[in-house]
């Protein structure tokens, strides 16, 4: 008897990597209230031993493409808003999940870089309506015919594709800073105080350590609105499982793995030239260099 049972246990997994139920066939999808598969006709539950996920890749290894990500996954164009989106290589009916358009074709675009860690969604759908609903609300000039919307408003949850980077940095520089003071000039009615800059030169050296620099993959999210929406809880990520995606769809990352290595020491040379700045009490920046090595 408990044999059948892991038989059953295994067949359901197995038929789930379909998002489709192993008791009604229905579409079966990731709650992620439950944290588990859940199908909405039948109520069965599957779920999922998600492992935490925390091996990092070297840079360069990181940079090879992993077809076996495109033959589980394809790409979709909509025509609509320009968006490409991930979803799984069963799925057929379609909506956009930046525009809701329907007019959605697949590409011959490869998925490319299979993830290696996901952030599952965790806030129920019924609350996300109820936060929206509330913050729709306390908007003066939006349109009565939105707020008519909202007992009627459709989800899309869609994943969104960053890199994380980690590097150990060390920077040595040199600058000339400057203090503001002032004086008094003049005498009689052209008496009068100025404010000058006295300058100082600095040098020495700095160590500072990023551990998962996000850089946002994307087209339809700027970079600011990924800082908006940080932190994310990337060290309590779990190893990727497609079954993640039931329900959801993942948007195609657009920023490869060098330009997105470009970007973050874009980020990470700002914060660097912050920390050593950070060391002095000044006003002004007249020069600083800074060469650093990323490790």
């Amino acid at each position: 008897m408990e044999e059948d049972k892991n038989l059953i246990i295994d067949e359901a997994n197995r038929e789930a990597e379909d998002y489709s139920c192993p008791s009604c066939g229905a579409p079966i999808k990731f709650s992620p209230e439950k944290k588990v598969l859940h199908c909405d006709y039948c109520g069965l539950e599957i779920g999922l031993d998600g492992k935490r996920g925390q091996e990092e890749n070297d840079f360069f290894e990181g940079s090879q493409e992993d077809s076996d990500w495109n033959e589980e996954t394809k790409v979709v164009h909509c025509d609509n808003c320009g968006a490409n989106n991930v979803v799984d290589s069963s799925e057929i009916s379609i909506t956009c999940p930046f525009c809701g358009s329907n007019q959605v074709v697949e590409t011959n675009e490869l998925s490319g870089v299979k993830p290696n860690r996901v952030i599952p969604f965790s806030i129920p759908e019924d609350q996300v309506k109820k936060n929206y609903s509330l913050w729709i609300k306390k908007k003066f000039f939006v349109p009565s015919k939105v707020k008519k919307q909202i007992p009627h408003l459709t989800l899309h949850g869609v994943y969104l594709p960053i890199w994380t980077f980690d590097s150990h940095t060390f920077s040595v520089y040199n600058g000339r800073l400057g203090k503001h003071y002032t004086r008094t000039v003049g005498s009689g009615k052209n008496r009068r105080t100025v404010t000058e800059v006295r300058y100082f030169n600095v040098h020495g050296s700095k160590q500072v350590t990023f551990d998962d620099l996000i850089v946002n993959a994307g087209s339809k999210i700027n970079q600011s609105e990924i800082n908006a929406l940080a932190p994310f809880d990337t060290n309590n990520s779990f190893e990727y499982d497609k079954r993640y995606l039931a329900g959801f769809s993942s948007e195609h990352y657009v920023v490869r793995l060098k330009a997105g290595w470009e970007n973050a020491k874009i980020r990470m040379n700002a914060g660097i030239r912050n920390a050593i700045l950070s060391g002095y009490n000044y006003d002004v920046v007249n020069y600083l260099n800074i060469n650093t090595t990323f490790n």
